[in-house]
């Protein structure tokens, strides 16, 4: 779901997203919203980004990726927030659908991914292999 990086969420936007079903919203630490204001829905935070450590942000953007899979799997409704900041959105949402059983080509297809902006094919399709 597409939405500025910059804003926190409002009451008004968590209860419009449980209204649609919502189960679980993924998105940044500063972004969220207070428990308060959560509407039920499960907030998950991305993994931080660490350059210093590439290694423990891939593992965890696995282990979220296996997480959300089981999710959808178990029929819980998961919305990720893109904010066109890192790229991780896309990353997580295709690895998330390989992990359902989707084709790299057809997850990125699904998702939207937009011609031109950078997608770490390579590492998906390494992912998708192993």
């Amino acid at each position: 779901m597409a939405r500025p990086g910059d804003q926190p969420w409002s009451a008004q936007e968590m209860a419009a997203l449980a209204r649609a079903g919502v189960h679980i919203l993924v998105c940044g630490a500063r972004h969220r919203p207070g428990a308060a204001d959560s509407a039920g829905i499960e907030l998950i935070d991305y993994p931080d980004p660490d350059e210093s450590a590439p290694r423990k942000e891939a593992a965890e953007m696995v282990a979220l990726a296996t997480r959300l899979a089981r999710e959808v799997r178990s029929g819980r409704f998961v919305v990720t927030q893109s904010s066109a900041e890192l790229g991780r959105t896309t990353l997580l949402a295709t690895m998330t659908l390989a992990l359902l059983g989707i084709r790299p080509g057809e997850a990125l297809r699904r998702i939207g991914a937009t011609p031109g902006r950078p997608v770490p094919q390579d590492w998906l399709h390494d992912f998708v292999s192993r």
